[in-house]
């Protein structure tokens, strides 16, 4: 798995109404996914990982969630398990669609990690159509009340 981020802005995170940076990611069958490919669409960016079972949890209800009630929100789900094994036994386990789910095997060490400053938690976004942050933080009320 690989992953990449294109920005020229110094790094400090990403906030509501911010432009997204673009990140390409590589998935479990080779397959790719450039983030840019989504404009036109609502996305639900969600950045978790096996160990931590808070955003686990929170990853797996706004897949659900999303799935059946907003199957138009495109979501994308970036797990930071460095044993990949873990990443696709856990995707199973909670009944993703393995498509949305993509890993990113530096773990900590990852460029996305350390460029949405993810050591202070793990986040979530909702992006709009043009690819600007609209909230961050998303539980389903918040995201009910955002689309």
């Amino acid at each position: 798995m690989s992953s990449s981020i294109k920005t020229n802005k110094a790094s400090t995170g990403y906030y509501p109404g911010e432009q997204i940076p673009t990140i390409v990611l590589s998935g479990l069958e080779g397959n790719k996914l450039d983030l840019s490919e989504c404009k036109g669409k609502k996305v639900v960016l969600s950045f978790w990982a096996a160990y931590d079972a808070q955003s686990r949890a929170s990853n797996v209800q706004l897949y659900n969630y999303l799935k059946e009630n907003e199957p138009d929100v495109v979501f994308l789900s970036v797990s930071f398990d460095e044993n990949r094994n873990v990443f696709e036994r856990t995707a199973l386990l909670d009944n993703m669609d393995l498509n949305s789910q993509f890993c990113d095997e530096a773990g900590t060490d990852s460029k996305i990690y350390k460029d949405f400053q993810l050591r202070s938690g793990f986040k979530n976004y909702l992006i709009d159509e043009n690819g600007v942050i609209l909230a961050m933080g998303l539980s389903i009320e918040k995201l009910k009340n955002l689309i």
